[in-house]
């Protein structure tokens, strides 16, 4: 009877130990393999370990671009990315060369979200860095400027070089090293742009014409400078000799004087291709008076009127290009902005190139790299029509010139004896120093035995703007 009672006892238990969640007690064979459930649990924890998503981080970059010359305050710039806890990279941009610190709500040179995207912690080549795409996003959504940059970390601190369109949309740019920490420098934009600011210091002067959105310098020795507002836009020279003038870009503007006070009025493009016109006044020119001026050969007589082509895209804006040629070898290439370059011509073809004394800086510099070189002009309608390669041989007797429109295929011409041939088609060199020609196998006229009579060379030596037959 106990016996019986113990067994009882013994199955209530059981049963409540299974009511109440447990296990039942197992066999001797079925406990031999509970150390390998034991075994496995750790690694079931690892895998939920790996696939949840990593502490929160966020990271503060800084960095600045600067230039000097013309344009530096549209250039010059500061910015300030912050990498967020959502994975989200906003970068602000602060263009502090145009000398405005009010509060970044209402300050026109600070532009909120100049570059958006993301971020996040990844491998590559084995380094462990900070990915970060960033764009350009424009009101309707379309993004430009795209960009996958990687972030290293030395020492805590991480870095990597910013490609910053000039103009969003555009396709010229520039880089500006970023530094960033996970510490935040910066509270807020008010406190970048403290830290950035810059105070303007007016250019030295012996007189200035002065509006409220220009100012002219004229400088002891010639010298005169134009700034809109606190930027420079253009260098150029002033001349008293009959009456006061200034020149800036090849154009030259009169002064209207009355007595010791004077009026300029000048149009500049602010780069939108709309011409835009500005009068200053000067209340006091007797400084002038001792004051040396430009020398007279500053200012090259120009031909009668300006060359004039098609438009430019530059970046989604149409520029309509003009090309000033001065009878001293200068000339001035307007497109979004004057240009001053130097030239050599040979007939109807033009090639530009930079004076090595005075090498454009800044946009023009940058305006200069993507823009045709090379020109053919019509002296009667004067027009000008970009080309895509030209060469002069300034050869003994017959100087010939090669141009090409489209890219493929070039055009041979005589100028002294009004002779030209079409259809080559031509290579030039990864090096760039040889220029292979194809000859088309007619031609219509007396071009193919001219021609044949030059012994038809069909590789040419390339030495900067000049091409010579190789030996």
């Amino acid at each position: 009877m106990k016996r019986i009672l113990a067994l009882v006892l013994a199955a209530v238990m059981m049963l409540a130990v299974v009511a109440c969640g447990g296990s039942a007690p197992q066999t001797s064979s079925t406990q031999s393999s509970a150390p390998a459930q034991a075994a496995e649990a750790p690694a079931a924890a690892n895998t939920e370990a790996a696939e949840a998503p990593a502490a929160a981080k966020s990271y503060q970059f800084v960095g600045k671009y600067e230039e000097e010359g013309a344009n530096a305050g549209m250039l010059n710039a500061a910015f300030l990315l912050n990498l967020n806890e959502d994975g989200t990279a906003v970068a602000d941009r602060y263009q502090f060369a145009q000398y405005d610190a009010s509060p970044a709500t209402s300050n026109p040179t600070y532009q909120a979200s100049y570059m958006s995207g993301t971020w996040k912690e990844v491998e590559k080549d084995g380094i462990p860095c900070l990915q970060i795409k960033l764009a350009h996003i424009d009101e309707s959504g379309a993004s430009s400027n795209d960009q996958t940059a990687y972030a290293y970390e030395i020492a805590g601190e991480y870095s990597f070089d910013l490609t910053f369109p000039i103009v969003p949309g555009m396709s010229y740019s520039r880089t500006a090293p970023m530094l960033g920490t996970e510490e935040k420098v910066y509270a807020d934009a008010d406190a970048f742009i403290a830290a950035n600011k810059l105070d303007f210091v007016e250019p030295a002067s012996i007189a200035k014409f002065v509006s409220d959105a220009a100012t002219i310098y004229l400088q002891d020795g010639g010298a005169a400078l134009l700034y809109l507002a606190t930027s420079k836009a253009a260098e150029g020279t002033w001349s008293a000799g009959d009456g006061l003038s200034v020149e800036f870009n090849g154009e030259t503007y009169t002064a209207a004087l009355n007595g010791n006070s004077g009026e300029i009025t000048f149009s500049l493009d602010r780069g939108d291709g709309q011409m835009v016109d500005y009068k200053v006044s000067c209340d006091d020119l007797s400084a002038l008076a001792g004051a040396a001026p430009a020398e007279a050969e500053a200012a090259a007589p120009a031909e009668d009127a300006p060359y004039t082509g098609e438009g430019i895209d530059l970046g989604g804006n149409k520029y309509d290009p003009s090309l000033v040629l001065n009878a001293d070898g200068t000339a001035v290439l307007t497109v979004a902005m004057g240009m001053a370059v130097k030239y050599e011509r040979l007939g109807n073809i033009v090639i530009l190139f930079q004076d090595e004394n005075a090498p454009l800086e800044g946009y023009g510099a940058t305006i200069f790299g993507i823009v045709p070189n090379a020109w053919e002009v019509n002296d009667e309608t004067k027009t000008m029509t970009g080309l895509k390669a030209a060469y002069i041989w300034p050869g003994e007797g017959a100087q010939l010139t090669f141009s090409s429109v489209d890219g493929e295929t070039m055009t041979l011409g005589l100028p002294a004896y009004g002779m030209s041939g079409d259809g080559y088609t031509y290579a030039v060199s990864e090096d760039g120093s040889t220029l292979t020609l194809t000859a088309p196998e007619s031609w219509e006229g007396a071009w193919g035995q001219v021609w044949q009579q030059m012994g038809a060379p069909t590789v040419w030596t390339i030495d900067g703007i000049h091409v010579n037959p190789a030996a």
